[in-house]
């Protein structure tokens, strides 16, 4: 799990992709953090993110930096007001992007990570 919190930390943004009906749609996040052993994200409810995520949890992650590439594959799973507490905990400038009782976090399970390195063509697969 810290090699991937620390991959995307300094590869900011990164992209998350979810799944509309049967077309992809994909996302900046600037945000992320480790909650229970999980990776997390943030939403609003009523954002297009989190119906196509509660629809449909299948959900991909990516992001580059320099000649390395990240992807993390996983299921949504929404957490409750504890994890939405920390998120604000963390960035507090959260609370002014998204309405009150609207906010939520959602966490990777079931998560892969495959770390590219495209200079060696060397594969880092990580179980999340």
């Amino acid at each position: 799990m810290e090699r991937v919190l620390e991959f995307l930390k300094e590869a900011r943004p990164c992209f998350v992709t979810t799944v509309d009906g049967d077309a992809p749609r994909v996302r900046p996040q600037g945000f992320h953090m480790e909650y229970d052993g999980k990776l997390c994200f943030c939403t609003a409810d009523g954002k297009a993110t989190s119906k196509e995520l509660k629809k449909n949890p299948n959900m991909e992650v990516a992001a580059v930096n320099g000649t390395k590439f990240i992807r993390v594959r996983g299921k949504a799973e929404f957490l409750g007001e504890d994890a939405c507490a920390k998120a604000l905990e963390m960035m507090p400038q959260l609370a002014q992007m998204v309405q009150p009782g609207k906010f939520e976090v959602f966490a990777m399970t079931q998560a892969k990570a495959v770390i590219t390195d495209l200079a060696t063509g060397e594969n880092e697969d990580i179980m999340l």
